[in-house]
């Protein structure tokens, strides 16, 4: 009889006991009302996520644009939006959300490489190797990267993080022709603007 191995990177199935529908309890009166109201306001909640956000991306489409031509007429600070009632400041922020490799190189064939290297950061500082074992192996470390062709030597260390330099929103004035093709440089950049 052959023993079975254990293949230690499946998960072990558990079985939990199903809930039997006989296993219910009627509380008080008070508790029922408040699980029916608690249900009630879940199912609205999530109706009115839904509009919310249905505005919300309405309110972001034209602060966006708004935003664009401001910043093309050097105003590049956050701005409040007027409702009939209320209103929502637009927000801008000097910074982005992190880029994917595959971002950068879509932007550099988008915009050019002076572009990419103008307006997007790469921090090489989060590179980390260990300490104690290039100490000790120094010197078969040197030897080796000194006979690795260049292209590999180039494309040997990738940055941790890239993303929009500061200042990336101003800078991109100068890499747009009209007031849609800054808007899609902030895009591909991922600045980081809001409603609130």
């Amino acid at each position: 009889m052959k023993s079975k191995k254990v293949d230690p990177f499946k998960t072990r199935k558990t079985k939990s006991e199903s809930s039997d529908a006989s296993d219910t309890i009627s509380p008080p009166i008070e508790v029922a009302e408040a699980i029916d109201q608690f249900r009630e306001c879940q199912d609205q909640a999530k109706h009115f996520e839904g509009e919310a956000t249905i505005h919300k991306n309405t309110i972001l489409s034209y602060a966006e644009n708004e935003y664009v031509k401001r910043l093309l007429n050097g105003r590049d600070k956050s701005f409040k939006v007027l409702g009939e009632e209320t209103m929502v400041t637009y927000v801008v922020m000097d910074s982005s959300a992190g880029l994917t490799e595959e971002d950068v190189e879509e932007f550099t064939k988008n915009y050019g490489e002076e572009a990419a290297e103008d307006l997007i950061t790469r921090d090489y500082g989060s590179i980390k190797f260990d300490a104690k074992v290039l100490e000790e192996n120094y010197g078969a470390v040197v030897d080796a990267l000194q006979v690795l062709p260049e292209e590999v030597l180039s494309n040997l260390f990738k940055p941790m993080l890239m993303k929009a330099r500061p200042g990336a929103a101003e800078k991109s004035k100068k890499y747009a022709k009209k007031p849609d093709d800054l808007l899609e440089i902030l895009r591909s950049l991922r600045i980081k603007n809001y409603i609130r």
